[in-house]
């Protein structure tokens, strides 16, 4: 296990089950002060449904944790209201100002969440870039909460990447939200999205290609080339990058001309990818010998600016089913 995943389940799962238990377990000292703490923690959970990085647990952890949070909140009140003990009136200050800072921060938290969610002013709509499944945006969006690309927007030493730096990526769940057959499993095949085929979003022009690169063991990542695998579109004037394939799964050649739906390639985990996924974005076009360094532009795919933790439903049969 990786030290993200430790990370993550440490972050997401053991820290707000943790509050979550305590408020309801614990007494409260005034009715205000556990409003407040259990606002705080509802904000938490809020923010991690939103911007939670959930390759393990899956993406409805956060809901079955408010669930709980509910359900215990309504446990502590009423078992409160029926003269259970109650801490000493002089803790009662105390109460209200750590739960006010708590909520303060839980605020916070979310305003760069609920910004980075709002759709800019697009012009640039792509079809669907993926087959069939079900699909879950892990980077996406308009700030840094929820889209951990914009890192390279103005770093000096990243300028050769700045066309990337609203792009979006994209795993596979299940029917029940995993992503993989285990918590992190070093073989790329055991991620429900490595495979899947890549289609143009677009019509255009293929202007770059790089075919050849191996795919990764999960979760080790290669950065020569950084994309992997990858396809370069012209659609209008315009660079449409999709990164990671799997290796050997280019269908295209330089110079070909595609139309929306048309199979590129396959997904996979190659280049600078640690776990099989579509790497997708939009830039203006730049010189062939630094393809990634165009000035980034958001996009919407079927009409819709994909944002962290939106789920993606694609209809259709999947081959071999």
């Amino acid at each position: 296990m990786s030290d993200l995943i430790r990370s993550l389940l440490l972050l997401q799962l053991a820290l707000p089950l943790v509050l979550i238990l305590a408020n309801g377990l614990l007494p409260f000292a005034s009715r205000l002060g556990f409003v407040l703490r259990s606002l705080a923690i509802a904000g938490l959970l809020i923010y991690l449904a939103l911007a939670g990085l959930w390759l393990f647990p899956p993406f409805w952890t956060p809901h079955a944790l408010g669930l709980l949070h509910v359900v215990l909140c309504l446990w502590r009140y009423h078992r409160q209201r029926q003269g259970g003990a109650s801490p000493r009136r002089a803790l009662r200050f105390g109460e209200l100002a750590l739960s006010l800072a708590a909520l303060g921060g839980a605020l916070a938290l979310l305003v760069p969440v609920i910004d980075g969610r709002r759709a800019p002013d697009l012009a640039i709509d792509l079809a669907q870039p993926l087959g069939p499944g079900r699909y879950l945006v892990v980077s996406g969006g308009a700030t840094l909460a929820v889209n951990a690309h914009l890192r390279t927007l103005d770093l000096p030493r990243a300028a050769d990447f700045r066309g990337q730096s609203y792009a979006v990526d994209i795993i596979g769940i299940d029917r029940i939200g995993r992503r993989s057959s285990g918590i992190q499993p070093p073989d790329p095949s055991a991620y429900v999205i490595q495979g899947r085929p890549v289609l143009a979003p677009c019509a255009g022009q293929v202007i770059g290609l790089t075919s050849g690169v191996p795919d990764n063991r999960v979760p080790e990542m290669a950065r020569d080339p950084m994309t992997g695998n990858s396809v370069i579109l012209n659609c209008d004037g315009l660079a449409v990058v999709l990164a990671h394939f799997r290796a050997g799964s280019v269908v295209v050649a330089l110079g070909d001309r595609v139309e929306p739906g048309q199979r590129l390639a396959d997904v996979g985990n190659s280049g600078n990818s640690g776990e099989p996924h579509l790497h997708l974005h939009v830039q203006t076009l730049a010189d062939p010998a630094r393809p990634l360094s165009g000035a980034p532009l958001f996009f919407s795919v079927e009409g819709n600016f994909l944002r962290r933790n939106d789920r993606l439903f694609v209809k259709g049969t999947l081959e071999g089913q």
